[in-house]
């Protein structure tokens, strides 16, 4: 375990604990102060507050990062039993200051502005907590490393899911350490193939009951010693398996080898024991956890518990190291068995030898095709269609009797939910579109995610899953859009429909200008109004107008094509979903008029100046404005005169104006058609406020009350958990890392 610890204003600590390479099968741990060991906590859980930076991922143009960071905080807020929740502030989500402790961010750092993720830095992302000496949590944030690391909410290919990564880094948030099971969403790795930590295990959930009950909950108690000398084992793994072979949670032991395993559902468990050497080590951990593994798997009994009741199951002993190992990090975990389908495994380690027998705990489960290679084995796992969700353990037991276990290294999943068809498949941004999904299986508790919003199962303003071919839902408002509708199953599988639903908002036109044009074309329109999306359809009397030029959702500009003198004509601008906005629009025979030139170009603000003004198209009834709004045509002060000398020539007398360069406006009076040019005349001279007669101001920095780090004056630690790259020469395209601590 690297630690590096540096002086921070002379008084008060940052310590940094690393993930190790290394490591076996941990349960949920505590994060601790490492001097003596106090564990971390919250004083108030049921009001734990993250804003969500608003520059998000340069990776992701949608925002779709922040539902995924969403579904990452729901996790948590339905842990069974626990009374911790997590909300989400949408105030101050332009701040960047993590360091800063009013305020839980969730950030994405692009350019190492935090200085965790300089050079070629293997960490994901990490969660920096600052806290008293007595263990209080005063405040967290949650840093993704986006230098370094692509970050995806689509299923890309080399990039790691933000909801993976997101749901991990917020349980150190929460003061868990890393889990060595391998299937918890505190596992310490993180593989860009593997989504099934966006969901929590058993172990995870009952670290939530041990730090935030909410209830009574059963417990078992005993204690690990060496066999032949009753010598403790300090930091054994052990853990509970139910009846039906599933991993229902583990603790660590203590100094004196005892342990309570917390926040236990009444019911029968065996009670187990395996040391943290592989793909989970004591290194994996933050500081103070003493970690022993010297010692060999072994079962320490079965019992029986009641509803919030104790029971033990005594003292029980381990017998000395053994060689044989399952796990290494270069797997992923936790590795997938769906229900009624067969799946080939590969899972690495030592002295896995020809001869050993292989099981798994949950015994319905078929292992067939099994292969020793001494560094590996392979096998095919048949998992029945009614088998039950959860995690389970793998075991090998060789020819000469040693064992060794993969604790939750396989989670059981419902096969992937399909998307096949959502109906209608368009809805404004109000919300209030009644759709239909369906598919295939489709779970209770599964959630509908379409552009920003999240509909989840059985709440109100979600979905309703009717059946496993399925889902109801009305829409609620949601930002406008070419949007997937994703179906995310509770164990964090998920269906995909690609760009099957459309949120389109029905055009306003609030402005255009000029309403009159040639019929010869070449008319440039601006509209205003909202609405506006890229694909638009215009047209003038029913005639297409393909020069149409999208500024922004409130802005576009039409250059007219040829047409047929007449009018008021309706200029309609149809959205590509349907919905349409209209305007008056007129064509007359006659060119419009245009400015080319204007000499001089710059006169005083007093106004005055003669100016000639050369173009095409006027006429003894041209207008000239200046300071015409040239999008809408608005506003303007007409010129002081206005000499007709030919179809090409105004001369003109400058109206006052403020100093500064404004537009001009030609107009025919008779027609209404218009010419602009934006910054045609430049007026000039002092204005009272540009005069040298004043006095002025400067900024004296004078020191500051002292920060919240200096009061609490080394009672306030940070420790900061981060992750390690796992570089696989052979799979360089396949990027995998230590998860952050």
């Amino acid at each position: 375990m690297g630690r590096i610890v540096r002086e921070l204003g002379g008084r008060a600590m940052r310590f940094i604990v690393c993930a190790a390479l290394v490591g076996v099968a941990v349960a949920h741990v505590r994060l601790r102060y490492s001097v003596d060991g106090t564990a971390l906590y919250w004083e108030n859980p049921d009001e734990i507050t993250l804003v969500i930076q608003a520059d998000g991922s340069d990776d992701i143009g949608d925002g779709s990062h922040e539902i995924a960071i969403r579904g990452a905080m729901d996790a948590w807020n339905e842990a069974s039993g626990s009374r911790a929740r997590l909300s989400e502030s949408l105030a101050n989500r332009d701040r960047r200051d993590w360091q800063a402790n009013d305020v839980n961010l969730v950030v994405f750092d692009e350019n190492d502005s935090s200085g965790f993720f300089s050079g070629a830095s293997g960490v994901v992302a990490l969660t920096p907590v600052t806290f008293f000496t007595d263990g209080r949590i005063i405040d967290a944030d949650v840093l993704f490393n986006g230098k370094n690391f692509s970050f995806t909410t689509k299923g890309e290919a080399g990039r790691f899911d933000v909801q993976d990564v997101a749901t991990h880094e917020l349980g150190h948030l929460l003061g868990l350490d890393h889990s060595g099971v391998c299937g918890a969403t505190m596992y310490p790795y993180v593989d860009t193939r593997v989504i099934l930590h966006r969901s929590l295990s058993l172990d995870d959930q009952r670290g939530m009951r041990h730090m935030y009950p909410a209830s009574t909950f059963a417990r078992i108690t005993g204690r690990v010693v060496r066999e032949g000398t009753s010598d403790p084992v300090v930091g054994a793994h052990v853990w509970a398996r139910d009846v039906d072979g599933r991993v229902a949670g583990a603790i660590l032991t203590g100094a004196n080898g005892a342990f309570t395993l917390q926040g236990l559902d009444a019911g029968s468990y065996t009670v187990l024991v395996d040391p943290l050497d592989r793909p989970v080590a004591g290194s994996n951990l933050g500081g103070g956890q003493a970690v022993d593994v010297a010692f060999e798997t072994a079962n320490l009994g079965a019992v029986a518990v009641a509803a919030g009741g104790i029971a033990s199951v005594g003292v029980g002993t381990v017998r000395a190291d053994v060689d044989v190992q399952l796990g290494r990090v270069i797997d992923d975990y936790p590795q997938r068995l769906v229900r009624g389908e067969s799946t080939s495994h590969l899972i690495r380690g030592s002295r896995l030898v020809a001869g050993s027998t292989l099981t798994i705990s949950d015994p319905g489960i078929a292992l067939t095709n099994v292969e020793w290679s001494s560094s590996s084995v392979s096998f095919t796992a048949t998992t029945p269609a009614g088998a039950g969700l959860g995690h389970v353990d793998l075991e090998v037991v060789t020819p000469g009797g040693d064992r060794d276990a993969l604790v939750g290294g396989f989670e059981i999943t419902p096969p992937d939910p399909v998307v096949t068809s959502v109906s209608p498949r368009v809805g404004e941004p109000e919300g209030g579109t009644s759709i239909t999904i369906t598919g295939s299986g489709f779970q209770r508790g599964a959630r509908v995610v379409i552009g920003d919003r999240i509909y989840r199962d059985g709440q109100i303003g979600g979905c309703v899953v009717a059946d496993e071919n399925t889902i109801l839902l009305d829409t609620g408002e949601t930002i406008a859009g070419h949007h997937d509708v994703v179906v995310i199953d509770h164990t964090g599988i998920e269906g995909r429909a690609p760009g099957a639903f459309d949120v389109v908002e029905t055009p306003r036109i609030l402005s255009a200008f000029p309403t009159v044009g040639s019929t010869m074309g070449g008319t440039t329109i601006t509209l205003g109004g909202t609405g506006f999306v890229e694909g638009m359809n215009v047209t003038i009397d029913g005639v297409v107008q393909p020069g149409v030029l999208l500024d922004s959702p409130t802005r576009m500009r039409v250059v007219t094509s040829p047409g047929i003198a007449g009018g008021p004509y309706f200029l309609r601008v149809t959205s590509p979903a349907g919905p349409f906005a209209e305007t008056a629009f007129t064509l007359v025979p006659d060119a419009d008029p245009r400015i080319t030139e204007v000499t001089p170009a710059v006169g005083d603000r007093s106004g005055g100046a003669t100016i000639s003004i050369m173009g095409a198209g006027f006429d003894a009834d041209t207008r000239v404005s200046f300071g015409v709004n040239t999008n809408t045509g608005a506003g303007g002060v007409a010129a002081a005169s206005v000499e007709y000398v030919g179809p090409g020539h105004l001369r003109v007398v400058t109206p006052p104006s403020s100093v500064g360069t404004t537009s001009l406006m030609v107009e025919d009076d008779a027609t209404g058609q218009v010419g602009t040019l934006s910054a045609g005349f430049t007026y000039t001279g002092l204005e009272s406020s540009d005069r040298d007669d004043g006095g002025g101001c400067a900024a004296v920095p004078l020191p500051g009350p002292p920060t919240f780090r200096d009061i609490i004056a080394g009672a306030g630690w940070i420790l900061a958990a981060l992750a390690l790259a796992l570089h696989r020469a052979w799979s360089a395209q396949r990027p995998r890392a230590v998860n952050a601590a």
